[in-house]
């Protein structure tokens, strides 16, 4: 599924600057060099390699392109959650650990957390030993993504700093090839500043807000994962659906709660 928002952001935000540009100048290829945005592009790439691990690069960059897609983590998938644990509920209650196992749907048993609560619980453990078992899973999963936010932030760090060493270079070679012709100097300092934009458009409308974004989706998760061992522990408890609705539906913000008689009256 598509964030719109993003969409619209992205789309915005390039739009406003063509505009700018339509709107000033009549010379629209002057922006574009492909030279300067190789040297930004290639000197942040090259820096973040020299900060992080290839890996860490490339799951960055990974997690930036799918900040379009939408979070997994929002009120209306929070509210499903509660009511598909007020399932597990009774089907634990009248068939066991099996019976929870076979309801799972096939993109349920792909969730690698949810997994974790049904082994856990298949392996007879009880309600405080899931809390630890899943809360350490949980935290160590956290660290592991967040560094993704920490990449694209350093990103934004290096562009803008890259712009301006392409524009100084820019400038010594307008200067050393100008000799007595002064007329070339507009030209010359107008070239050699693009990689400054290049840098600052880089940093302020890609790395910072998808490195904001990431981290925002990566929150919604960890809220998400909460919920899900709180669930989890309800059902080792083996409290009833009521009970467990009710509890869950404290992680959801009251207009999107899940009220099964609601759903009926639709």
């Amino acid at each position: 599924m598509i964030s719109f928002s993003t969409l619209i952001g992205i789309t915005a935000g390039i739009g406003l600057f063509v505009l700018a540009v339509v709107g000033s100048t009549d010379n629209h290829l002057m922006f574009l060099s492909a030279a300067s945005a190789m040297m930004v592009i290639g000197s942040t790439f090259a820096a973040s390699l020299i900060s992080f691990s290839f890996n860490e690069v490339m799951h960055a960059l990974r997690a930036m392109l799918e900040t379009v897609q939408a979070s997994k983590s929002t009120q209306s998938h929070l509210s499903k959650l509660v009511q598909r644990f007020t399932e597990f509920s009774n089907i634990y209650r009248d068939g066991g650990i099996s019976a929870l196992e076979d309801s799972l749907t096939k993109k349920e048993s792909k969730d690698s957390f949810l997994s974790l609560g049904i082994e856990l619980m298949g392996s007879g453990y009880k309600s405080a030993d899931i809390r630890v078992i899943m809360g350490d899973a949980m935290d160590s999963h956290w660290q592991r993504q967040s560094l993704e936010g920490k990449v694209l932030n350093t990103m934004g760090v290096y562009a803008p700093g890259f712009g301006m060493v392409g524009t100084i270079v820019g400038l010594i070679i307008m200067l050393d090839n100008m000799g007595d012709d002064m007329a070339n100097l507009g030209k010359g300092l107008a070239l050699a500043l693009i990689t400054t934009l290049y840098g600052v458009l880089l940093a302020n409308l890609l790395f910072k807000p998808t490195a904001a974004h990431v981290t925002e989706k990566q929150e919604q998760e960890f809220f998400k994962h909460q919920l899900m061992i709180d669930g989890f522990c309800l059902l080792a408890e083996k409290r009833d659906a009521l009970f467990i609705q009710d509890r869950l539906n404290a992680y959801v913000k009251p207009s999107k709660r899940y009220h099964p008689q609601e759903l009926e009256n639709e």
